[in-house]
């Protein structure tokens, strides 16, 4: 399902996915749906909106009772920003659906690390994800929360996470609503990736980070 070549970034890339596999009915931080970075006032958690309406949120671990609401976060962006960059026929192939909560929950449960955004209502408007070898795989945020630099406080979040536990290498399939921040984060280009959605063309981009 993936481009079919491994990445040529640099010889600390070599073993990394391809681009698109086992990313199921979706396609992970590759459809990840974006945001321009605002910064946080650090004491308090608050993010100030475009139209500078103040923004509540911290970052938090995941928790299995969020699953219904990640499903939809995920939905929602793929639907309300994803939409921008992407055809009708391609949001349908990658997202039909809403995915059950029981299968994102075995996705979300599978070792891997997840940390949500929650408003000051501690409902989840966002959510990243980091497996073990330092694959982003999932990074959404919800349209009513795009903009307000959520996806950046959750970028960091991980980033450190990576650090602590000895991780030198960070990669993502990235969408074009998502390249652009993940250029800003550091990270460079791979190649693009070209595949298939139920015969629907699609493509991403393999993108790769070096942790000093």
């Amino acid at each position: 399902m993936g481009c079919g070549q491994r990445s040529g970034v640099a010889p600390a890339v070599r073993g990394v996915r391809r681009c698109g596999q086992g990313l199921g009915c979706w396609q992970g931080a590759g459809w990840f749906a974006a945001v321009s970075i605002k910064g946080p006032n650090m004491a308090t958690d608050v993010w100030q909106g475009a139209a500078g309406r103040p923004f509540c949120c911290r970052v938090r671990q995941f928790r299995a009772g969020d699953t219904a609401v990640l499903a939809d976060v995920f939905t929602s962006a793929v639907h309300g920003i994803a939409s921008r960059f992407y055809s009708p026929a391609q949001i349908s192939a990658w997202c039909p659906e809403t995915p059950s909560s029981e299968v994102f929950l075995r996705k979300l449960s599978d070792g891997r690390a997840v940390w949500v955004a929650a408003d000051d209502a501690d409902v989840p408007v966002a959510f990243i994800d980091m497996e073990a070898d330092g694959h982003i795989d999932m990074l959404f945020c919800h349209p009513r929360a795009a903009g307000q630099g959520v996806a950046g406080m959750l970028y960091g979040k991980l980033e450190e996470a990576a650090l602590r536990q000895g991780i030198r290498l960070l990669y993502v399939e990235a969408s074009e609503a998502a390249r652009s921040f993940f250029e800003r984060m550091g990270f460079a280009l791979d190649k693009r990736c070209e595949f298939e959605r139920g015969g629907v063309k699609i493509h991403n981009y393999r993108m790769v980070k070096i942790l000093d």
